[in-house]
């Protein structure tokens, strides 16, 4: 395989760019179709990057559900991007965007997913993600992410399939080169994702999945993985190493290393392995008259208030502090996973056309990068990327200690009663005002992933990831005044502190803040 001078020629190349869709004949679609490709950055030789866009319709079948039809059409935009980064290594990345119109509340939502092949060493690190991107309030949210999240195994299991199937169609082409290979003639020019069109040299991604549960999947003689935990938007990770994709993708050797949002590392001890982690800078200024940049402060900005997002402009993962502190913050005050430390400093890195400062302007936060540009002039919103490396610590003379801190919040039936339980009125669900939330009223992103079984959790339900020590929770002291059992009461869950007090007598909601320091542990299995 050996290193190679552009984007275009990874060895996963002629595999990815097929004319057909192997993958989504293993999912039973039909009447698959396809727009042809658009190219920001066209495929060519020698090309050190290539960007482009793609959409597809097909009609899938429906696992058997209540009040679910037996099939759904599915539209689908993709986004593939070749590139390197800043150390020269080779990057695929493959997005997708699905939406299903045919099943309950299709329009509110849709899947987000995302696979990412680094040349990392002699192999190849890969990554996929998933996650479920609501764009309307619905009742149903926790039950159709719940539906998300277990059909996943499946798809993985098929996206596995696919991989070795073309793993096994691999043959050395230097006999001295153990990672060196090129595909044998097949049949047809089919693909992993089933892709383009027969006049061009570009690929089309299919669903990249993951997963977010909290316990750790057996490995098995295809996948080898972890299962992380998750955040509010049920981003998940996971990584997994073929033992004949090793020619395919080149040689995995010992280290398989899945760390995104949410961490699980297990790697060679003599090789050490580096986590590129990026974050999007958000502002908004009050009209296109003034220069007042700074963290979106409208009602329905909603996460973007804390400034620093991921790319589906959510809260990033890794940021842990409250909304307030991430807004005043000139860097990514970010997190990183336990034993990760800092290799460099955070850096500008423009994604697209960009002003001097990196910066990309736009009427609103649009997730279509075609509605951004580098001129500011009626731009009321802009964004710029944030990139820094961080390298796993063998062990840790200075560890971390962050101190947690959550809202316990109850209501009662009616201002006479005493019947204090978790919030159930329809309103309390659809504003996430759940038992159990963080200081911005919001789904920690440590919390169990279902936020169903709040209710009867009596301490927060909390589960670090692995490399985090928990003190234990305790009922702390809020600013303000409170009774003797720390409660302090209101009207409605109100974000302001100034409307909280003491005195219960005619007041129908309460809270209670809890404090858990976490100290961070060299703990991850090697």
């Amino acid at each position: 395989m050996g290193r190679n001078d552009s984007a275009g020629n990874l060895p996963c190349q002629d595999a990815l760019l097929a004319d057909d869709w192997d993958y989504w004949d293993r999912h039973g679609v039909r009447d698959f179709k396809t727009e042809p490709w658009h190219w920001d950055t066209p495929p060519k030789p020698g090309a050190r990057t290539t960007s482009g866009s793609r959409k597809a319709a097909m009609i899938m079948p429906v696992p058997p559900q209540p009040m679910c039809p037996k099939e759904t059409r599915v539209s689908v935009s993709y986004g593939l991007g070749l590139s390197h980064d800043d150390q020269g290594r080779d990057i695929v990345r493959l997005k997708s965007s699905a939406v299903s119109h045919d099943v309950p509340y299709g329009d509110h939502f849709s899947v987000e997913e995302n696979i990412e092949m680094v040349r990392e060493g002699d192999g190849v690190l890969v990554t996929k993600s998933f996650s479920a991107d609501f764009v309307k309030r619905t009742f149903l949210r926790s039950m159709i992410e719940s539906s998300i999240k277990n059909s996943q195994k499946d798809t993985c299991e098929k996206l596995m399939s696919v991989l070795q199937s073309y793993a096994e169609d691999m043959s050395p082409v230097n006999v001295g080169s153990p990672t060196s290979c090129t595909p044998r003639p097949r049949s047809s020019n089919s693909g992993i994702f089933g892709m383009i069109d027969d006049d061009e040299s570009s690929m089309e991604d299919a669903v990249s999945i993951g997963d977010d549960g909290f316990e750790s999947a057996e490995e098995d003689p295809v996948i080898s993985a972890a299962l992380a935990g998750t955040d509010d938007d049920m981003d998940g990770s996971l990584v997994s190493a073929l033992p004949s994709i090793v020619d395919f993708l080149g040689d995995l050797g010992d280290t398989i290393t899945s760390i995104a949002a949410n961490t699980w590392v297990k790697q060679n001890a003599m090789k050490s392995v580096d986590l590129r982690c990026e974050v999007w800078e958000v502002q908004r200024r009050t009209t296109m008259f003034h220069e007042d940049w700074r963290a979106p402060f409208l009602p329905h900005d909603g996460q973007k208030q804390a400034r620093w997002v991921d790319s589906r402009f959510h809260k990033h993962p890794w940021l842990l502090a409250k909304t307030s502190v991430s807004a005043a913050a000139a860097v990514p005050p970010l997190e990183p996973p336990p034993a990760m430390r800092e290799k460099g400093e955070w850096t500008v890195s423009p994604d697209g056309v960009a002003d001097k400062d990196g910066w990309q302007y736009s009427t609103d936060f649009h997730r279509t990068g075609s509605k951004w540009g580098a001129k500011s002039t009626i731009g009321l919103c802009r964004k710029r990327r944030w990139e820094c490396s961080f390298v796993r610590q063998p062990c840790l003379p200075n560890p971390r200690v962050v101190k947690m801190q959550m809202w316990e919040l109850q209501r009662r039936t009616t201002i006479f009663q005493s019947d204090w339980r978790a919030p159930f009125l329809p309103h309390d669900a659809l504003r996430q005002r759940w038992r159990w939330v963080d200081l911005d009223f919001n789904i920690h992103p440590w919390s169990h992933s279902d936020p169903s079984t709040f209710s009867s959790a009596e301490k927060p339900p909390i589960q670090a990831p692995d490399g985090w020590e928990a003190e234990g929770w305790v009922v702390a002291e809020p600013t303000g005044t409170c009774d003797p059992a720390r409660w302090q009461y209101s009207t409605d869950f109100n974000r302001s502190g100034n409307r909280w007090g003491s005195n219960s007598t005619g007041m129908s909601c309460r809270r209670r803040l809890w404090s858990c320091i976490f100290t961070e542990r060299c703990r991850l299995k090697l």
